[in-house]
């Protein structure tokens, strides 16, 4: 064998993967199997024309888990904390822009709702819970009967920012899961938002854990990092044909005609794909992860001199209830976060439109694309200033949807991950889309009959 743990996906998951075999107390021989030219996956931060436009996350939410991984890695100086007048995110309802209060109380002064739906959100805590955590309610479903129905439009912008995803088919246990342990463990989603804050506010941890940040020269800064962190051997442009299981041994089987073979195999590629590669060791398998549905999102940057900025420029950006035929979700203000990504005295504007609800935006010409996004910003943010530069990236098919029926799923993919010893799969398909999520040691899903880097030295 000439590895003892080959990963297939050269991206955050498995980099991070690669990392934490390395700290093993067994050291194995580890190989990173990258069909691309460049390792990464959807993290990449290009500079154009003095603008740092990101295909993949635009920063990353820090946890004290990630504040422990940095230290870990000794990257503490390359961190970049986003600017404080970054705090205000808004949402845009019948074409006006409207601050989003960080608290229910102050929910109730604003304008999203009315008063019969602030009426509504003041009786969430009276509302009979009911088990939602085995799946079987949409986000939008469970938002509706908890918080009234005014409340589901509103729902639906801010999943659009994270999923870019449909609400009414989103799986609220899989997509959402901090809601149904708020009604599990609170009863009520109010009374679970305010504990958590209060736990929050007395904690002794950091108070940047809770900060966004990005690194020098961007997020792929943080995969560069991953990569010389990881001693095992990254090959790119080393497409796998499909993976063969002996009894004993994993085979990747490459298109070039060669084999690798190692013990263990860590699939760190999107679900779909692992589906392909294990269409013929393991069918049933394969036909469950190929059920994972996936987004496509296409991103347009707007940059332009700005000497005077719109009040509503200011903060980190917004997003858009759904309006039929407008594939715009929102925005992201990329140079309010991080004043280095664009040039002085000018601005960098990330506009998001697609997804699930949208998903022929991706293919729309990008003379489209940019019109959209400029008539978007004019309308909501009253910006009159033609962009200078311009900027279209496509991400097809690059986040999973956790759609009704995915926790179950999940669960038929674990138990049968038991016939294959040896086998983990890991990346953003299966428990959570967040970059962060990906670099943890326990990511993924594997079987209990694995020999993996859970039995580190700690």
């Amino acid at each position: 064998m000439d590895a003892d743990v080959l990963i297939i996906g050269g991206g955050p998951a498995g980099l991070a993967a690669a990392m934490w075999e390395s700290r093993t107390s067994s050291r194995p021989r580890v190989r990173v199997l990258e069909a691309g030219p460049r390792i990464g996956g959807w993290v990449r931060s290009e500079r154009r024309d003095g603008y740092l436009c990101e295909h993949g996350p635009q920063a990353i939410r820090a946890s004290a888990e990630f504040t422990d991984f940095v230290s870990m890695l000794g990257i503490e100086e390359e961190l970049v904390a986003a600017s404080p007048e970054s705090s205000t995110r808004w949402l845009g309802r019948r074409g006006r822009l409207r601050a989003v209060p960080t608290r229910p109380l102050p929910m109730l002064m604003s304008g999203l709702l009315s008063l019969r739906g602030k009426l509504r959100l003041l009786r969430e805590p009276r509302v009979a819970s009911q088990s939602s955590a085995d799946g079987g309610e949409s986000v939008a479903g469970f938002c509706e009967r908890r918080l009234g129905r005014e409340a589901v439009p509103l729902v639906q912008a801010m999943i659009g920012g994270v999923y870019a995803g449909d609400a009414q088919q989103l799986e609220v246990a899989s997509a959402l899961p901090i809601l149904t342990q708020f009604e599990g463990e609170q009863g009520s989603v109010l009374r679970g938002i305010r504990a958590r804050r209060q736990a929050k506010k007395s904690s002794a941890g950091p108070s940047s854990a809770q900060q966004v940040f990005s690194f020098r020269d961007g997020i792929e800064g943080l995969v560069n990092r991953l990569a010389a962190a990881a001693p095992g051997q990254v090959e790119l442009d080393a497409a796998v044909d499909s993976v063969a299981y002996d009894g004993g041994a994993w085979a990747a089987k490459m298109r070039d005609g060669s084999e690798h073979r190692a013990p263990r195999l860590i699939m760190a590629c999107p679900a779909r794909v692992s589906a392909r590669l294990l269409a013929a060791v393991a069918p049933a398998l394969s036909a469950e992860l190929a059920e994972i549905p996936f987004a496509s999102l296409a991103s347009v940057y707007l940059g332009m001199p700005m000497t005077t900025l719109p009040s509503k420029l200011s903060g980190f950006g917004f997003l858009l209830e759904t309006e039929p035929g407008n594939p715009v979700l929102g925005a992201i203000y990329a140079s309010q976060l991080f004043p280095d990504h664009a040039p002085p005295g000018h601005q960098l504007v990330r506009v998001m439109m697609g997804g699930s609800l949208h998903p022929s935006a991706v293919d729309c010409e990008d003379t489209d694309l940019i019109d959209s996004a400029v008539a978007a910003m004019r309308r909501y943010v009253g910006l009159d200033v033609a962009p200078t530069f311009t900027h279209v990236v496509r991400a097809r098919q690059a986040i999973p949807q956790f759609e009704l029926g995915h926790k179950q799923r999940m669960h038929r993919i674990t138990d049968m991950l038991g016939q294959f010893p040896g086998l983990r799969l890991c990346g953003n398909s299966y428990h959570n889309v967040a970059l962060t999520a990906q670099l943890s040691r326990r990511a993924g899903l594997q079987s209990s009959a694995t020999n993996c880097s859970e039995e580190v030295a700690r």
